[in-house]
């Protein structure tokens, strides 16, 4: 019996190395080439570009405030609905103390500052992942909110994700806004490509697995 059983440890160990050698080629591959832009399209999901105007816009919250996530997605948020008239803005971040003065408070703050009315936002921060925030949010526009335009706005690895969770929900008229990081404008140097170019991929590379990864645990889930 012992012998079986450090058999299977040993192809278990064995197992785990080949996949760990697997995963940490890939990501050198990825690294120089980019993670394919088929595969990034089909997490981004461009073809949501809103084409009507959303009654309802719900901000998704990555880090804290300050992060990088949280506030380009609320820049983008603002810079796209600071002018809308008769639309709700819905910030999303868990807070463990007073959320007035936590993340999501600021996240609310970051909007107010660029221009979007502070009676137009409702805060959200109880949902501890992006299935419990969309059904939070489900519950606090309530069932009218299922069919009318709604605009998500998140990085664009998450919007895949994202989306499939209210759309699970009941949501029937969904969009997307991706908030996108710009590269530099500038020349950067011959060496740019690998100064840069290099390590961003790598990153991407990452995110693109991590992000599978969430979406194959969310459909186990039954979230999407």
């Amino acid at each position: 019996m012992n012998d079986k059983i450090l058999k299977c440890a040993g192809l278990a160990d064995r197992i785990l190395a080949f996949i760990a050698v697997v995963v940490f080629l890939l990501q050198i591959l990825l690294a120089v080439t980019g993670p394919p832009q088929g595969i990034v399209d089909w997490l981004e999901m461009p073809e949501l570009t809103p084409r009507v105007t959303p009654r309802n816009i719900e901000v998704l919250g990555g880090g804290g405030i300050p992060s990088g996530s949280s506030l380009l997605r609320t820049y983008y948020a603002a810079q796209y609905g600071k002018n809308l008239t008769g639309t709700t803005f819905v910030v999303s971040l868990p807070a463990d103390a007073d959320p007035e003065t936590s993340s999501v408070g600021r996240m609310r703050d970051e909007l107010v500052l660029r221009g979007v009315p502070a009676a137009a936002i409702r805060m959200e921060y109880r949902g501890l992942n992006t299935h419990e925030q969309a059904v939070n949010v489900q519950r606090l526009l309530g069932p009218e909110a299922l069919d009318q335009p709604i605009l998500i706005v998140t990085s664009g690895y998450h919007m895949r994700r994202a989306v499939s969770c209210f759309r699970k929900l009941g949501f029937t008229r969904v969009a997307g806004l991706l908030a996108s990081d710009i590269g530099a404008e500038a020349e950067i140097g011959p060496w740019g490509w690998l100064r840069y170019g290099v390590w961003a991929h790598l990153e991407q590379g990452i995110r693109v697995l991590r992000e599978l990864a969430a979406l194959a645990a969310y459909k186990f889930e039954d979230w999407i």
